[in-house]
């Protein structure tokens, strides 16, 4: 991976209306990986490497984001052999309970919304302590 290489994709991204700081991430991601990389023959191997390296460093999400901007990159220059899937997450279903709140808690926010003159959210899913 070269720096006229990431220049392009700077390029491309640019042209494609990124912001600033996606442009930054993704930058900073490329280098990352070109930095595991460290001057090996960059192939399916090598990213299976690194996505490994990822899943062991990083939370689910944070890696595939890093994934996702080298995907971005390996889809530019050509390589999409070399991409790789992102980390399957595993969407809770149930509340932790130190997320729970008291029913004495419950009231006391939505009386704290009124008494501002705000009408409690609805959309909210409170799961309350018995």
């Amino acid at each position: 991976i070269t720096t006229k290489m990431i220049d392009a994709f700077i390029e491309h991204l640019v042209i494609a209306e990124k912001s600033k700081n996606t442009i930054l991430k993704y930058v900073h991601d490329v280098k990352f990986f070109a930095s595991f990389a460290d001057g090996k023959r960059i192939d399916k191997t090598v990213t299976l490497q690194y996505k490994e390296l990822l899943e062991e460093k990083y939370a689910a999400t944070s890696a595939n984001s890093m994934i996702a901007s080298l995907n971005a990159f390996l889809h530019f220059i050509g390589w999409t052999e070399c991409c790789v899937k992102q980390l399957k997450v595993q969407r809770m279903v149930y509340c932790p309970e130190e997320k729970e709140i008291t029913r004495e808690e419950y009231v006391r926010l939505v009386n704290k919304a009124k008494s501002e003159g705000e009408e409690p959210y609805r959309k909210v899913v409170v799961y309350l302590k018995k």
